[in-house]
């Protein structure tokens, strides 16, 4: 999936999807994701539709709710090098708009970002597009802020905790 082509953007909660993807990256998560496999893993029930749909855009699950290629992708990475590489590979690819207007995300001002998202619908989203899309920035490392403010995981269970002591591990 390249862009969005009705200007939509993915406008989930920069937590719910990162805690997705680094879930799925570390083999904690199903094979298939239902809105109850998000509910269960930590993301609120009244966020799971928005953050089911978030990755759909994000061309991480597909309309029948598996992982893509690409998500497979990610979670086939065997180092971080691999994992930011395949991440901005899927970036550029579904923020391609975006990125001919902001090459370099890193250097882009908030001003700039908000103007470049105002496109998008629905308006009173715009705020949670543009936190998402430097989340992501971010995990994919082409900036280098808010991977240190987000958490890796979402819960406090002890399945949660021994994910959490892995990745904080293989950050190190």
């Amino acid at each position: 999936m390249a862009h969005p082509t009705d200007a939509t953007a993915p406008a989930a909660g920069m937590v719910n999807i990162l805690s997705v993807i680094r879930r799925y990256r570390l083999r904690d998560f199903p094979r298939r994701f239902s809105p109850d496999d998000l509910h269960h893993v930590g993301i609120p029930f009244i966020d799971v539709d928005r953050t089911m749909h978030a990755l759909k855009l994000l061309d991480l699950l597909t309309p029948n709710e598996t992982p893509t290629e690409r998500f497979q992708k990610i979670q086939d990475c065997e180092s971080e090098e691999a994992y930011h590489e395949a991440l901005e590979e899927l970036l550029r690819d579904v923020y391609e708009p975006v990125f001919e207007m902001v090459p370099d995300p890193a250097k882009a001002s908030d001003i700039k970002l908000r103007s470049v998202f105002r496109e998008y619908e629905p308006p009173e989203e715009r705020d949670r597009m543009v936190a998402l899309f430097r989340a992501l920035c971010a995990e994919a490392g082409l900036i280098d802020q808010a991977s240190g403010l987000i958490p890796p995981i979402l819960g406090t269970s002890s399945r949660n905790r021994q994910v959490m002591q892995q990745y904080q591990k293989s950050e190190s």
